[in-house]
């Protein structure tokens, strides 16, 4: 059975031999390098080929984790980048999606969220961890709001957007400007009601705009 190539990035070595040891043994996953900052994790996934990069958002060095990953879906789009932070706030988990990561677990979570985010996180489905689905589930969509219907274009940028697509790829999709993705993003979040693209990508599931990011995925949104 292939592995999982994972190459671990983070500035601090003690972080980086703890998740190595997280990883090891797990069945399915083989980990197959170490970096301390983005630039060296630029240069590994050309090196190394992995196929996930499990890397610490804050990195005071050089390239941060989010510049890091916009760089990668550029030069290496297979690349699956998972986000390990200790950053929860909205703000935070909004630049981490619109870089198009496959998934994001804090530090403060269970171990098991890395092995399943690794396993299952994929860039058009990204997988969130179960702290921040509990927060998403928060805003949940009425029926009035669900049966609330959106212009054709509008759903074009719902679906895109939830499948990971950043401003720019979705602009470049649908041969449209950057600015016009950004006001009709504004619109439909205020028309439906809810205020985060979590959220959003919830609905787009909950709604059957996009599949579930994992097969028999529940209601506890463990996939994003």
């Amino acid at each position: 059975m292939a592995h999982t190539r994972v190459v671990i990035v983070d500035d601090h070595a003690l972080v980086r031999q703890g998740l190595r040891l997280i990883l090891h043994g797990v069945a399915g996953i083989e980990v197959v390098g170490e970096c301390s900052c983005g630039e060296d994790a630029l240069k590994a996934a050309v090196k190394d080929r992995p196929d996930v990069m499990l890397m610490d958002v804050h990195m005071p060095q050089g390239l941060d984790g989010i510049t890091t990953a916009r760089h990668l879906r550029q030069i290496a789009p297979q690349v699956r980048v998972i986000m390990l932070t200790m950053f929860d706030d909205r703000v935070h988990v909004e630049k981490m999606l619109d870089a198009g990561v496959s998934g994001i677990v804090f530090k403060h979570d269970d171990s098991s969220e890395i092995v399943a985010a690794i396993q299952h996180g994929q860039p058009g489905h990204p997988y969130l961890s179960r702290r921040w689905g509990q927060r998403a589930n928060a805003e949940t969509v009425s029926p009035s709001r669900t049966a609330e219907r959106l212009s054709p274009r509008e759903t074009e940028v719902l679906v895109l957007l939830a499948q990971g697509y950043t401003n720019r790829e979705v602009a470049d999709a649908l041969h449209i400007s950057v600015k016009t993705v950004e006001t009709h993003r504004q619109h439909i979040m205020r028309r439906i009601g809810l205020h985060s693209r979590a959220a959003l990508v919830r609905y787009a599931y909950q709604n059957g705009l996009v599949d579930p990011p994992v097969p028999g995925a529940t209601e506890d949104y463990r996939g994003g």
